[in-house]
């Protein structure tokens, strides 16, 4: 993955559109007998892990398992992701499902990976080669990955992404807008289980993108604790999907009522795309505003994305070290 200088959200766009066009599509992939699967990952790919939380299926940091050492209760499949095929966590966790006698699937870029030779099978994603500085194309083809093992027809839905980004570009610039002039303390990202990946990647990108703290929030839970939040300013992004419009309004109006600054993204309407790959489009969609979103706020705020450098940014602390 190349990196470059940030860019404005049309440019972004134009390149995330070409690049789709020109990658071959996700296929195949439906594993047989995949049973009670627990998808596990790290950082973005544990956000492309939440997507088969849609089809019945856990989604658990590779952390979780590794460092404790336990397999999940009733669980038949450990599917491992990664786009390198080499975060440690992840591939440790393979090998500990694969010694208990468990399945184990690894969905990787990387054929040669230690997680790709850690797994029973392999399900392979192509590489959206795109130049970016907040990165989001191995989410858009991990998450292609996972819905395909759970047995979605992914097919059409590179093209289909292609064919919203334009919308999705226009409502991003318009949130950009409206953004206070002054970096906020915190953020919190709302939304109901429809755009749940695409909410945590939204996290993600704020973290990396503005070094801010940020959270994901289920919707309702917010509406429980978060009128507490002050005096500090703090922003809130509600995603905004097909379903629960009327809580995200009232909530939106108690957060507001206690002097608190709520933006909503509505994704009902750009994001929208016929066909039954239709939700993972909408949340594949919300990730990449969210990656938009993140990459325009940083610079709106003069916070150059990864601290400008301040980060040590080898990742050795999170690859296979053995």
């Amino acid at each position: 993955m190349q990196h470059t200088e940030p860019t404005g959200t049309a440019q972004l766009s134009a390149a995330l559109k070409a690049a789709l066009l020109a990658t071959p599509p996700v296929v195949g992939g439906a594993v047989p007998d995949l049973g009670r699967a627990v998808f596990t990952g790290s950082g973005d790919s544990l956000a492309s892990a939440l997507v088969a939380t849609a089809h019945g299926h856990r989604a658990l940091s590779a952390g979780d398992l590794t460092w404790s050492e336990t397999m999940p209760a009733g669980c038949d499949t450990v599917v491992g992701i990664s786009h390198s095929g080499t975060s440690g966590a992840t591939v440790r966790a393979l090998r500990l499902a694969g010694a208990a006698g468990l399945k184990t699937v690894a969905i990787t870029s990387q054929p040669s990976s230690p997680l790709a030779e850690s797994a029973d099978s392999v399900h392979l994603v192509p590489t959206l080669e795109l130049a970016e500085t907040v990165p989001c194309a191995g989410h858009v083809m991990l998450a292609q990955g996972v819905a395909a093992v759970c047995g979605v027809d992914t097919a059409p839905v590179g093209s289909a992404l292609a064919g919203v980004l334009d919308g999705v570009r226009d409502l991003v610039t318009a949130q950009l807008d409206a953004l206070p002039a002054d970096a906020p303390a915190a953020i919190s990202v709302l939304a109901l289980p429809e755009l749940r990946s695409g909410a945590d990647f939204w996290v993600l990108k704020l973290i990396e993108a503005c070094g801010l703290a940020a959270r994901n929030v289920p919707l309702e839970e917010s509406g429980h604790v978060d009128y507490f939040i002050g005096p500090q300013e703090h922003l809130t992004l509600q995603l905004i999907g097909l379903l629960g419009r009327p809580r995200f309004d009232r909530l939106a109006q108690a957060l507001r009522s206690t002097g608190q600054r709520v933006q909503q993204i509505d994704l009902s309407g750009p994001a929208t795309t016929d066909g039954p790959a239709g939700p993972l489009v909408r949340d594949l969609a919300a990730a990449v505003a969210g990656t938009w979103f993140a990459d325009g706020a940083a610079r709106r705020w003069g916070r150059p994305p990864f601290r400008g450098g301040a980060v040590n940014m080898d990742a050795s602390h999170i690859k296979l070290d053995i």
